[in-house]
């Protein structure tokens, strides 16, 4: 009886140690998923953009136009998007026609839109800045090999308006030098210059989206060689799809520019 009892005691201390080892984690020890989205939270704050037409052989774009929009951006919360004309180094014929598509130059540069207005006054830039928002965007951007790859993260409001939607992503480079006309700097340092559209449409592609929901996305972009990897950057711009000019109406916006 005695030799039983030892081994009941055994197999009790043996199923007690293999039943041990099938638990499941607590959640304190489950490790949470990193993924690159943590942190872009979106403001819920109204931005601005403006549109400017220029190039380097131009005097009044050297002597007011490129004052006119640092201005504006140093304003805050505003995309600076420089469209170079033909003639200039930074040129892009894709990129040019397809603003001028519906934001046009009215036959001369330098050339301001603001929004979906074409003006040059600062009080444009503030008026809608000052609107409620119906959606919001964050987003940053990383350098993979050679490539540029674009995370964002749109909430769309509870004043949200059902409709057709494009979302537009434009890589922009800062620390171009060379000459600007009405600028005595030879060496003249450029910003905002477009340099590619994803898919090369630079007012984007269709999306799908709904009042009150939060939306993840991911663009790459392949790096030109003539790009600095250190100076660019990307600008998330939603628009609202209408039946008018211009046919891609600004709704919100945001960039990765530090």
């Amino acid at each position: 009886m005695k030799k039983l009892a030892v081994l009941s005691v055994v197999a009790i201390f043996f199923a007690g140690t293999f039943s041990s080892c099938d638990e499941k984690p607590t959640k304190e020890d489950e490790k949470p998923i990193v993924t690159p989205y943590d942190g872009l939270t979106p403001s819920g704050e109204q931005w601005g953009i403006v549109y400017n037409y220029t190039a380097d052989w131009c005097t009044p774009c050297g002597q007011w136009g490129v004052p006119l929009l640092k201005t504006c951006v140093n304003s805050g919360r505003t995309i600076g998007v420089v469209i170079k004309a033909d003639g200039d180094r930074s040129y892009s014929k894709v990129l040019y026609n397809g603003f001028t598509s519906e934001r046009t130059t009215g036959g001369g540069i330098p050339a301001f839109w603001i929004g979906d207005t074409k003006s040059t006054n600062e009080s444009t830039l503030a008026t809608l800045k000052s609107k409620t928002p119906t959606a919001s965007i964050a987003a940053k951007h990383e350098i993979v090999n050679d490539s540029i790859v674009i995370y964002s993260v749109l909430q769309t409001l509870g004043n949200f308006e059902i409709g057709e939607y494009s979302l537009a992503v434009l890589i922009q480079e800062d620390g171009l030098k060379y000459k600007q006309g009405g600028i005595t700097d030879t060496n003249y340092t450029h910003t905002f210059v477009s340099r590619k559209a994803f898919n090369d449409f630079p007012y984007g592609e269709s999306i799908s989206i709904a009042p009150s929901n939060t939306y993840k996305y991911r663009h790459a972009i392949a790096i030109d060689p003539a790009w600095s990897k250190d100076n660019i950057y990307a600008s998330i711009v939603l628009y609202k799809i209408q039946q008018a000019t211009p046919a891609h109406s600004f709704v919100n916006g945001i960039w990765t520019r530090k």
